[in-house]
């Protein structure tokens, strides 16, 4: 069994420790880690080390790599790139899959099985949806905390398909992993807590901390909320009341000083980010579907009125 993880950042890479020390022993099951640069480097020399509250994990894939031809075909991979390197990362490396790989990208936004489905030729490859719902950091090449967050990882389709063997190998890894059937409404209620909360930290420059304990940014997060709630109803997805109260609820289960990953970009000057998945989708879909995303507007001006000082 060969499992590729593509995408070395805080996601991929708490994934990684995690199956690579459970799976160090094992003879019949391969890690790979397919990464660039200073982080394949650091890999490289180092081991990955992830850091959490209770303990820290040094590992060693089997393979650290960015060339094809290196990693060859692979049984299952996991994409944790930001969404706005989905689909070049994924044409990249599309010479490592087969027809029966196993895909399953883990990215903040529910359409990724249609932008991976627009950048592979291969027909055959089982395209699953995801997401994990966790906060971790790059605090330097090859070393990343876990800063918040169960970890927990959803993924699943929704055809006639049983991919549960592939729970099953993730949860041996030492993975907290669901298989499901209704993985779009997953999507939609774990992008119904990062959309509306990545938009307003990264606005108004605060903390999951600050903006929890202070009511009027809550309550303008929950009419945010509201705005992606009637989007999903476009989308054949239903969000109910208690789903909005359960993410509202779960922001105080993060550190004070959490910060989104939208944000962490911006504050970096990061020349990609994840605006467009994040923010730009909302009320470019509001306006196709007739959904009124004022909020949503209401803090892109503030956004893009800070990218441009």
């Amino acid at each position: 069994m060969k499992i590729g993880i593509l995408g070395m950042g805080g996601v991929g890479s708490f994934i990684g420790a995690k199956l690579t020390k459970h799976y160090e022993n094992d003879e019949n099951t391969q890690i790979f880690f397919i990464c660039r640069n200073e982080t394949k480097e650091a890999i490289v020399n180092n081991g990955l080390t992830l850091i959490a509250a209770d303990k820290t994990i040094n590992s060693r894939p089997y393979l650290v790599s960015d060339k094809p031809d290196e990693i060859g075909l692979l049984d299952i991979l996991i994409i944790a790139t930001k969404s706005y390197a989905l689909g070049t990362a994924i044409s990249d490396y599309q010479d490592c899959l087969k027809d029966d790989t196993i895909i399953i990208p883990l990215q903040n936004g529910v359409n990724a099985k249609n932008i991976i489905e627009k950048n592979i030729d291969h027909d055959s490859t089982k395209i699953l949806e995801g997401c994990i719902y966790i906060v971790s950091n790059i605090e330097e090449p090859g070393i990343v905390k876990h800063m918040g967050g169960p970890g927990k990882i959803f993924f699943g389709n929704n055809d006639n398909h049983d991919f549960g063997w592939v729970g099953d190998i993730l949860a041996k890894g030492g993975l907290d992993v669901t298989y499901t059937k209704d993985i779009q409404e997953i999507l939609w209620k774990k992008y119904l807590f990062v959309s509306p909360l990545s938009t307003m930290s990264t606005a108004l420059h605060i903390s999951l901390g600050e903006l929890a304990e202070d009511s009027i940014h809550m309550a303008k997060l929950k009419k945010m909320m509201i705005e992606v709630q009637e989007l999903a109803s476009k989308h054949k997805v239903t969000l109910t009341k208690e789903d909005i109260e359960a993410s509202l609820a779960m922001l105080s289960k993060f550190p004070y000083k959490s910060k989104t990953s939208l944000q962490l970009d911006f504050e970096n000057r990061n020349s990609n980010t994840e605006k467009n998945i994040l923010v730009d989708f909302v009320i470019e879909n509001g306006e196709k579907f007739g959904v009124d995303t004022d909020h949503y507007q209401e803090m892109n001006n503030i956004i893009n009125t800070t990218r441009k000082s």
